[in-house]
């Protein structure tokens, strides 16, 4: 499936940061290609613009839901009817902690889950959580906004506990994917501590050149 042009997506100029980047969606596009998942899901739909690259990528169902679309104007479920995308997707106008269980309830199954909803840590967490249920054996899930200390702490508490799970390298500093190895077999109690200072220096720093760039105008 064709590739969308980036420019015919309509997304309002004072707005343009809470989309996801030209480079990003262009990325997603080739991941999911080159993955060829059977079905594919996203937390946080905004603009649709990721949603736009995914399916056009994939050609599969896909899950969306974000409970905010008349915050966007409507612009997301818009964009992705307006490229003839949308009847690959199934949307829930709904957070995703109200989603996200009822659809493992159901047995649905995806193999690849960009998660880029609500951004507190708690948020990032909960949609992993249940990400993973939702997740095939080989499947991998990606987070949006790594600059966040909130995201790379989740980011953290992954790659110390959740042995089945690896990261894997991407070209896109703002994103993290990790691909999943097998079941989680952890025992009843296994814990380790996560959290590192080079994210809280990272995220500080990250922070300053946004203000930055925001004071510039650019």
């Amino acid at each position: 499936m064709a590739m969308p042009r980036y420019e015919d997506l309509d997304i309002p100029a004072a707005d343009q940061g809470t989309a996801i980047s030209r480079a990003e969606a262009e990325f997603l596009h080739g991941l999911v290609a080159r993955l060829k998942p059977a079905a594919t899901l996203e937390v946080g739909m905004g603009y649709g613009c990721s949603a736009a690259y995914i399916i056009s990528g994939a050609g599969v169902t896909h899950y969306a839901m974000d409970p905010l679309q008349s915050d966007y104007q409507g612009l997301g479920l818009r964009n992705v009817a307006k490229l003839g995308l949308d009847g690959y997707m199934k949307f829930f106008p709904e957070f995703s902690h109200a989603a996200l269980p009822r659809l493992a309830a159901e047995g649905v199954k995806v193999d690849f889950a960009f998660i880029d909803g609500g951004h507190r840590f708690d948020d990032i967490f909960i949609d992993f959580y249940y990400a993973e249920l939702l997740l095939r054996d080989g499947g991998h899930i990606c987070l949006h906004d790594a600059w966040m200390r909130s995201t790379q702490t989740v980011a953290s508490w992954v790659r110390r506990n959740k042995k089945n799970f690896v990261q894997v390298p991407t070209p896109m500093k703002n994103l993290i994917l990790f691909r999943k190895r097998g079941e989680d077999d952890r025992a009843w109690n296994h814990f380790r501590g996560f959290g590192t200072w080079k994210s809280l220096v990272s995220h500080s720093v990250n922070t300053l050149k946004r203000k930055a760039r925001a004071a510039l105008g650019r």
